[in-house]
């Protein structure tokens, strides 16, 4: 699925392919660069990307530290910071893309908590050029801050400079390195959210009235799981930031000359809770995509718990809602760790008995056979020299292009078996591709094993 696009993505770029002319792409190219020198070094394999999150959770986690020494947190916001990283920082990231720009957005917080605007900005600009969308309302944000100080101070021309110059000069650098390296065509429309606007339309995306509503209408459910799910604390987290923000605003307002550690805990609790409204409105894609701005909830909500007694009492019941829910999560972990296996027939991935059993007979299925895999998006194809290597990256509604469908249907077209991942437990990540020149082609084949989570399908033998 996603994880394994990170490797296809390295793999089609180095073969000449560019991202939004060769291949539909909704991120920033900063990711691919990134990606392109650490497996160069340590190999296009899971693990290797597996050890790259890991060390853009350390660097994330570093910054975390930063911003709690900075703001100076008591100890119940510690207490929260402590309890609820696991949810505001993931292990794995589903894109490269997602967590570079975590590691930028967390960094310019960072800054802004040691009050550096300046240093805040410029991470905020870099973050744009790895996803082309939170990094431009807190680059707007941060703009608007320095503006409004300067222009109150009646700041002179190197003051100016000395704020917006280490963001221009990040910009400039970026832009000028990677629209060598990848074109400024690509460039432009990967710095431009076109097409992860395309794609959240054809998909239907959207906390209120899209798929993102599955994420907290917990429809069939008791109300008490509201107390043992993410859902509830990241709803009762989200009600508490928004309070607080308010109150930070207010705050700020009224004592604009404070440049103190309490004006800067203010501007932080201020800035997560604009942020995370950004997410809500503009941003939250599925269910699943709460995960990609945690960080934000966390960090205001930690800020904000010593601001007054009824704060620290909601942080302390926030703090109780998150252990709740690493009950929860212990319990889903402990199963799949009693369920999945490492496996020589899965190249040393985890998966269930059943999954490994059924995929070893599609291997033996294809074997001798060319095949093709028709799937949304993954790397299959580089892990397995039974199949053809892959010529597409995302086959998503609204990312796909018309020139990528042709090319999968002429590799279908010489192809004498087809294996369709139907049901890999990943909503987003089954299925055929929703495109019906893909359901054409298809019935140039006949069903030869219709499992529960892999279909094969093969050309009739003349």
């Amino acid at each position: 699925c996603d994880s394994g696009a990170n490797l296809t993505l390295q793999y089609l770029v180095s073969h000449g392919l560019r991202p939004t002319i060769d291949f539909g792409y909704n991120y920033g190219l900063l990711p691919i660069l990134i990606g392109r020198i650490w497996f160069a070094i340590a190999g296009l394999a899971p693990i290797s990307l597996q050890v790259l999150m890991a060390v853009c959770d350390l660097v994330i986690a570093w910054a975390m530290v930063k911003i709690c020494s900075r703001i100076r947190l008591g100890a119940v916001g510690l207490a929260l910071i402590a309890i609820t990283l696991g949810f505001a920082v993931q292990a794995s990231y589903p894109s490269l893309a997602q967590a570079v720009e975590a590691v930028l957005l967390v960094s310019a917080l960072a800054y802004q908590a040691g009050g550096s605007r300046a240093g805040a900005l410029a991470f905020a600009c870099a973050a744009v050029f790895a996803k082309p969308s939170m990094g431009y309302v807190y680059s707007l944000l941060l703009l608007v801050a320095i503006v409004c100080q300067r222009w109150r101070t009646g700041a002179k021309l190197d003051h100016w400079i000395r704020e917006l110059a280490p963001a221009v000069v990040t910009g400039s650098a970026l832009i000028l390195v990677l629209g060598i390296i990848y074109g400024p065509v690509a460039l432009v429309r990967t710095v431009i959210p076109i097409e992860g606007i395309s794609n959240y339309r054809a998909v239907n995306f959207g906390f209120f009235t899209g798929t993102g509503r599955e994420f907290w209408d917990l429809r069939g459910l008791p109300w008490f799981a509201y107390l043992i799910e993410i859902p509830g604390f990241w709803i009762a987290g989200t009600l508490f930031l928004i309070c607080s923000g308010v109150a930070a605003i207010f705050y700020l307002a009224t004592h604009a000359d404070d440049a103190g550690l309490e004006s800067r805990r203010n501007e932080i609790i201020a800035i997560c809770a604009v942020l995370h409204i950004a997410f809500i409105a503009l941003f939250f894609g599925n269910q699943w995509s709460w995960i990609y701005y945690a960080y934000f909830l966390t960090v205001g909500v930690a800020a904000a718990a010593g601001s007054s007694a009824i704060q620290r009492s909601a942080t302390i019941g926030l703090c109780v809602m998150g252990i709740m829910v690493w009950q929860n999560v212990a319990f889903w972990e402990l199963r799949w760790w009693q369920t999945r296996e490492r496996d020589s027939v899965t190249s040393g991935l985890w998966a269930s008995a059943d999954e490994r059993t059924e995929w070893r007979r599609v291997l033996d299925s294809i074997h001798g056979s060319k095949a093709v895999v028709l799937d949304l998006k993954g790397a299959v194809e580089l892990m397995y020299p039974e199949f053809e290597l892959p010529i597409t990256l995302y086959m998503d509604p609204g990312l796909i292009k018309p020139f990528e469908i042709r090319r999968k249907v002429e590799q279908m077209s010489e192809a004498q078996m087809v294996v369709v991942p139907a049901n890999i437990g990943i909503e987003s990540c089954k299925g055929i591709p929703a495109a019906p020149e893909f359901e054409t082609a298809l019935k140039n084949f006949e069903p030869r094993m219709m499992g529960k989570f892999f279909d094969v399908y093969q050309r009739p033998k003349e």
